[in-house]
């Protein structure tokens, strides 16, 4: 008679581990998707060669990177560029100064896009005041094919260090192209630039209107810039065998 009595005891225990099972169940779950929704690293790839903020030529745009670049830089706006402007200093400066970046210009210029969302995009950042950065200014233009960078505009703070020296002890000793007055529209200037293979960083020195100096720093991703430019040639081409063979 007493078997019953430790049957019964024995089912009622296991009812009782059965929440404990579930709970434990739902919580293995919970970790599994608590861990996939951890956000990506910036980058694919270790950024290599000239990077800003951690964003290098091999960066790809996403949305965590614009929610770290608007955490560290304050409120951005997104754009639509529809076109490549590589111009900087003033106009005719890569004309002759970097012949072969004005061509490349000239190149991306010309090359029409018709579909806005295949034009690259541009974040611009202009309420850097509000966040602790040395840089007043922010431009960064990336591929809207690719999601790689393009080209970068900052424009460094007043009353900052001279950015030159930190680059310099980054990079070693950069070329020199000193600004041709009569050119240049009576404006004093000189432009420090570093290349890493077909990549170019530059910084621009000129006096402001207190005449107290002003840095203006680009990046040309000219790789990525020729792959943009490949691609939008290629697809130019198979719209037009598109167009004829639908012609027929």
């Amino acid at each position: 008679m007493k078997y019953p009595v430790k049957k019964q005891q024995k089912e009622a225990c296991s009812r009782k581990n059965i929440p404990a099972a579930v709970v434990m169940l739902l919580l293995g779950i919970s970790h599994i998707f608590a861990c996939g929704e951890k956000a990506p690293q910036i980058s694919q790839e270790s950024p290599k060669g000239f990077t800003f903020l951690d964003i290098g030529k091999n960066t790809t745009l996403t949305v965590w990177v614009e929610r770290d670049l608007g955490n560290k830089l304050g409120a951005g706006v997104t754009e639509r560029w529809h076109t490549i402007d590589l111009e900087t200093n003033y106009k005719g400066f890569i004309q002759k100064y970097f012949p072969d970046l004005y061509e490349l210009s000239q190149k991306l210029k010309t090359e029409v896009v018709l579909k806005p969302e295949e034009n690259p995009v541009k974040l611009t950042y202009r309420h850097t005041q509000k966040k602790e950065t040395p840089f007043a200014y922010v431009e960064l233009v990336f591929s809207s094919h690719t999601k790689k960078p393009l080209l970068f505009r900052i424009r460094q703070k007043r009353k900052r260090a001279d950015i030159t020296d930190i680059i310099r002890k980054k990079h070693g000793d950069p070329q020199i192209a000193d600004w041709d007055e009569n050119v240049a529209y009576g404006k004093k200037g000189r432009s420090l630039y570093w290349k890493n293979n077909k990549d170019m960083l530059m910084i621009s020195v000129s006096p402001d209107r207190y005449d107290q100096p002003e840095y203006h720093i680009i990046i040309y991703y000219i790789e990525n810039m020729e792959e943009e430019l490949r691609i939008k040639q290629e697809k130019k081409k198979k719209d037009k065998d598109e167009a004829i063979r639908n012609a027929f």
